[in-house]
Parts: structure tokens; sequence; C-alpha cells
């Protein structure tokens, strides 16, 4: 099984991949502004092994009915979100609705060359975590956006990145651009951050806050679902995936992977899209890799049986090919 290490590979998929990100991030310095074009990604050979989730892939109804009965009752969302509309927003962001079709849109490196934006964008509803980069990335990630989900140091940085004195260097302006009119769903603890930076931007969105601790709650549920004990703090992707289940009838997740590594050693990026210019001693650069406050190996394992039950379907890989 691959291990989290940062050594780097010489394999050329690798010398690629990180190719790219320097390019988009040179390009993000130079300006914002600007809708930047790249040329297509190409797959890297990654191998998954016994990583990979299970195929061929059946929807099981009853299993996601199942998980929904514990989730939409447990996670309440109807009572412990509050909105607050920023800008000209018209359509209300709550109570959020039902859909046929969701996905949930991780930011791993995994997502590179694998061509899954157009079925990302043809979901009811497509939620995305952390205001990812998605300008240049849209064939593997896709552009479209109904709401992110934002952990609590996303705020912090969004905030701080608001006051740059250069503007060049606040990659959230297009990051926020692409997501207008959307939902921004934040801890009730990042209120006041989200409200100082938004009005730099003057962008219309849906500010939908928790009443408690977003995360609250999360792992007794998740342990419900899975038969066993869910230990350390969830990840805000397993928050949205749980989120998702509880409103969706057919739920779909994208770019969970948390190696670094593939079954032959060949590096997997943390993230498709380069960090941000962020820097103080409030908000240190971001690590590319995982807080030791989450499990992430027990979480992939929790997707990957969802997958295994016909709940939710997990993409891995190049889209079209599964």
């Amino acid at each position: 099984m691959p291990t989290r290490t940062g050594q780097t590979s010489t394999s050329k998929e690798v010398e690629n991949i990180l190719n790219l990100l320097k390019q988009v991030n040179s390009k993000q310095a130079a300006s914002t502004k600007e809708v930047q074009s790249l040329p297509p990604t190409t797959q890297p050979d990654w191998v998954f092994g016994n990583l990979a989730p299970d195929s061929p892939w059946k929807f099981n109804a009853t299993a996601l009915k199942e998980i929904r009965n514990i989730t939409a009752v447990g996670l309440n969302l109807k009572s412990r979100l509050q909105e607050h509309k920023w800008g000209n927003v018209t359509k209300p962001a709550l109570p959020i609705g039902h859909y046929n079709t969701c996905a949930v849109v991780g930011n791993s490196g995994v997502l590179l060359g694998s061509r899954c934006g157009a079925e990302i964008d043809s979901m009811d509803y497509v939620i995305r975590i952390d205001l990812p980069v998605l300008r240049g990335f849209e064939e593997d990630v896709g552009g479209r956006t109904n709401m992110t989900i934002l952990n609590l140091k996303t705020p912090r940085r969004l905030a701080e990145s608001s006051h740059f004195e250069n503007r060049s260097l606040d990659v959230y302006e297009s990051r926020l651009q692409d997501v207008k009119n959307s939902v921004l769903l934040g801890d009730y603890r990042a209120r006041r951050k989200i409200m100082e930076a938004l009005p730099v931007y003057k962008l219309p969105f849906s500010v939908v806050i928790t009443e408690n601790k977003l995360r609250k709650g999360v792992m007794p549920l998740a342990s419900k679902i899975a038969g066993r004990s869910m230990k350390k703090t969830p990840t805000i992707g397993l928050v949205s995936v749980l989120m998702m289940t509880s409103f969706c009838d057919h739920a779909y997740i994208y770019g969970f992977f948390p190696f670094f590594k593939d079954k032959n050693n060949v590096a997997v990026p943390y993230h498709y899209f380069p960090n941000d210019n962020v820097n103080s001693r409030r908000n240190p650069p971001l690590m590319n890799g995982f807080d030791e406050l989450h499990n992430v190996d027990q979480e992939y394992d929790f997707h990957r049986e969802l997958h295994r039950r016909g709940a939710v379907k997990m993409q891995l890989g190049p889209c079209g090919k599964r």
C-alpha cells in the first residue's frame, strides 16, 4: 500500500504534473483577472490496485435510503443552517432542495487528466470544497458549482488575501468569480472572516452558516453507517459526502484519494492546483499533506464501503472508462 511520503519521483509523468502546477501558479501570480487557458492534461499512468473502488458498480437505491434515514435526521440541516444573502442574490439557498444527481468534488491531484469535467457538470447539484481553482482545469474538474463548503482555515486565508495591496497576488478573486451566485457554507466561527472578505470582491453569494460546529455529530453518524467506531475529527470531505446523501437520489464523489503515491510508487499531487499566496504568522503556508487530526485512511475506506454497497459512486481514474 502506498505511504504518505513527500519524496519526489523522477518519472516523466510526475515532471509533467509539476510543470503544469508551476505554469498555473505563474499565470495566477501575473494576473488573477484573466481567464487562463491551459493545454489539455493527459492522464498519468497511475495504477491504483487494491486501493481502487470495486468495479463494476451498480446503484442500490435501498442502500442509499438507509443512509439517508440516518443523515437526514442526524445532520438536521433545516434547523442548523442560517442564510445571509450578499449582493444581488435572487434565489434563496435555504431550504436546500431535493436533487436527482449530485457530486462532491474533492481536490486531490488524482483528478489531473481524468477528463471528468463534463460528467461533473452534468450533475443537478455540484458541491466543492475550500474554494479550489477551476480555471484551466475545467476539462478535468468541471466549471459548475452550486455550493462550496469551507473549513475554518479557508475563510481566515480569504480574509487576509482580500487585503493584499498587490491585488494580482490575491488568487481568491478569480476563484470567487467562478463560483459567484452560488452558496458558501461555513462554520459559525468563520462568519466574521467571510463577511470581512466579501465586500472587497463585490460578488453575489448566499452565505450559509451553521448554528453550531460544522463537524458536530458527524463521526457518530459515520460510525452508525459503517457499523464500527469512526475515530478522530472528520474532514470537510466526509462532512460534504454525508450532507449530499441527505438530499440526493444519486450521489457521486470525485477527487478523493488521500495517498501521495500509487501502487507503483508514482507520485500523486496532494491537490490538482497550487496553494494560495498567503504567508503570515497567523496564516502560515498551507502544508501539502493531511492534518493529524484526521484519519484519512479510515475515511477513504468508509467512502469505498459506500461505493461497494451501491449507495455512492466513487470515481477514481479517467471518467467513462470504469
